[in-house]
């Protein structure tokens, strides 16, 4: 009887696993696979296996996140271009898929958010576990490659950031010896911009750590030679940290 209900309760199990994955690929369609072609820069430059890694990344965001419009229908091709924006900085770490963050709300422009009060062009909510971009915002980024402006970029390095430090089973992925020196470097950075007298970043960078990643993520991925010119020990030390190396593209 008693392993009778085992083997009755294995199969439960199992059945149970089957229905919350069924439906959800691993890999794109066709549909997809063609908008990253079209749209993602740097899918474009990829040799064949690493578009495959690529797309792996993206398929698991678009399928394991919930997708909400904010007054607006979420169309399968704002899935797919917000997740190649996560794959992007999500690209040296091919098995993580911020599980935190379960919830992508996608505005159509600039909002007014409930938290702050203030206009939005996209917001992290790490409590609740949701990202939030302008649609209008997250277009106007990529369209504008080299002015280091991109709200999907910026939302996603919070998301990340947040991630490393939240218990559940992803956290503490960035190497913590390279953490700490990028915290250290940041510190005197975020000084330098406050006083006036910034290299490179623009001055929301200085707001405070957390900002501070944010801005310099949008800078490593639209000016990442500009980047390790004017700032090369923070350039080297987020190249460390995100296994990547943009300016050598």
């Amino acid at each position: 009887m008693f392993i009778g209900f085992i083997v009755l309760a294995s199969v439960g199990i199992l059945a149970w696993v089957m229905t919350q994955y069924k439906g959800k690929p691993s890999s794109l369609n066709p549909s997809q696979r063609a908008t990253l072609a079209k749209y993602a820069i740097l899918y474009q430059r990829l040799n064949k296996n690493d578009q495959r890694k690529f797309e792996r990344i993206v398929a698991g965001f678009i399928n394991d996140k919930e997708w909400r419009g904010a007054g607006m229908y979420v169309a399968e091709e704002m899935k797919v271009m917000i997740s190649a924006c996560a794959a992007e900085l999500l690209f040296g770490f091919p098995d993580l898929v911020l599980k935190h963050f379960t919830t992508i709300i996608v505005h159509p422009d600039t909002y007014r958010s409930p938290v702050s009060g203030r206009m939005h062009q996209g917001e992290v909510r790490p409590r609740s576990g949701i990202v939030m971009v302008s649609w209008r915002d997250f277009l106007h980024g990529y369209a504008h490659t080299s002015d280091a402006h991109n709200v999907g970029l910026h939302e996603m390095a919070h998301a990340l950031w947040f991630e490393n430090s939240i218990a559940n089973g992803e956290e503490n992925f960035l190497h913590p010896e390279l953490l700490q020196d990028w915290i250290d470097h940041a510190d005197a950075e975020i000084e330098r911009i406050r006083s006036g007298k910034s290299r490179l970043l623009r001055s929301y960078a200085g707001t405070n750590q957390p900002e501070f990643f944010a801005v310099a993520v949008e800078y490593f991925f639209e000016r990442p030679k500009d980047f390790k010119q004017d700032l090369p020990e923070l350039y080297a030390t987020l190249s460390a940290m995100l296994r990547q190396d943009p300016a050598a593209v």
